[in-house]
C-alpha cells in the first residue's frame, strides 16, 4: 500500500515538471527561433519489494528538432536558417546556440543580438565586424556577409545535436555540453535574409497537453487520497485506541 503511494507522489512530481514545461511552451508561441520542449521520462527501480518497484522520474527535458516557419520582415539585419544548424552568440555564461538571427549594429561596428546584449559569431566563434557607417550589409544564402561590395565575415552556422544542448539561455537560445562544430551553409543548410524563423510550439497540441496532464494529475491526487484513507483505516483496524 505505500508503494503504490510513493509511486503515485513521484508521479505527481514528474507530471509536475511535465506542466512546467508544456506552459513555457505555450508562453512562448510567438518567441522567435523558440524551439519547444519535451520532457524525457526515466525510472528508479527499488528492490525493497519482492517484485521490484518503478519509481518514476524525469531523466531531462528535450528542446524539438521541428524547425519552425519562415516569416518575412524586410529587415536586412533579420536572418533565418533553413535546414539544421544554430548561430552562436557569446554570453556571460559561454557560447549559446539560437535560431533566432535578428540583430543590429552597435556603435563600434560590432554585430550583436537584437537586444544589443550579445556578440553574433562567425565560424571561428569570433566576434563579426562591420563598418558602422558604410553601405548596406548583404547576406548571401551561404552566410557571407557583403559591405559596399566586399566579404567582409562570415556568419558562424554550427551543428549541435539536441541531446548535447543541455540548459536554456534565455528563452531561444542553449548552452551545449560540447562545442558546436562549424558547417558551410549553401546546401543543406541556406540563411534567408529578411526573415526570421517562428516559434515551432504546435498551439493545438500542446494545450491539448496542458488538459491530458491536468486529467492525470487530479487522478494521481484521488488515488493518493484513497490510499490515505486505507491506511487509516487499517490502522484503526489493527491497532483500535486504548479506552
Amino acid at each position: 500500500m505505500q508503494s503504490s503511494l510513493y509511486v503515485a507522489l513521484a508521479a505527481q512530481r514528474v507530471l509536475q515538471q511535465q506542466l512546467t514545461t508544456v506552459a513555457h511552451n505555450v508562453a512562448n508561441m510567438n518567441t522567435v527561433g523558440f524551439r519547444a520542449e519535451s520532457v524525457n521520462f526515466d525510472a528508479l527501480v527499488s528492490m525493497s519489494e519482492p517484485d521490484g518497484v518503478h519509481f518514476p522520474m524525469i531523466a531531462k527535458t528535450q528542446p524539438s528538432a521541428v524547425p519552425g516557419t519562415l516569416e518575412r520582415t524586410g529587415n536586412p539585419l533579420d536572418v533565418a536558417l533553413s535546414g539544421p544548424g544554430w548561430f552562436a552568440i557569446q554570453t556571460p555564461g559561454g557560447v549559446a546556440y539560437t535560431r533566432d538571427g535578428r540583430m543590429q549594429i552597435d556603435a563600434f561596428g560590432e554585430l550583436r543580438s537584437v537586444a544589443g546584449n550579445h556578440q553574433m559569431l562567425d565560424a571561428a566563434q569570433a566576434p563579426i565586424l562591420v563598418n558602422p557607417n558604410g553601405g548596406p550589409i548583404e547576406i548571401s544564402p551561404d552566410g557571407r556577409l557583403r559591405q559596399d561590395g566586399n566579404v567582409i565575415a562570415n556568419i558562424g552556422v554550427f551543428e549541435v545535436a539536441e541531446p548535447n544542448l543541455v540548459a536554456r539561455y534565455e528563452n531561444s537560445a542553449f548552452l551545449a555540453d560540447v562545442e558546436g562544430l562549424p558547417i558551410a551553409p549553401g546546401t543543406a543548410t541556406r540563411l534567408s535574409q529578411g526573415f526570421v524563423e517562428t516559434s515551432n510550439v504546435d498551439a493545438i497540441a500542446q494545450m491539448a497537453n496542458l488538459i491530458s496532464i491536468s486529467r492525470y494529475f487530479e487522478s494521481l491526487n484521488a488515488s493518493i487520497t484513497e490510499s490515505e484513507k486505507a491506511m487509516d483505516r487499517s490502522i484503526q483496524e489493527l491497532a483500535p485506541p486504548q479506552s
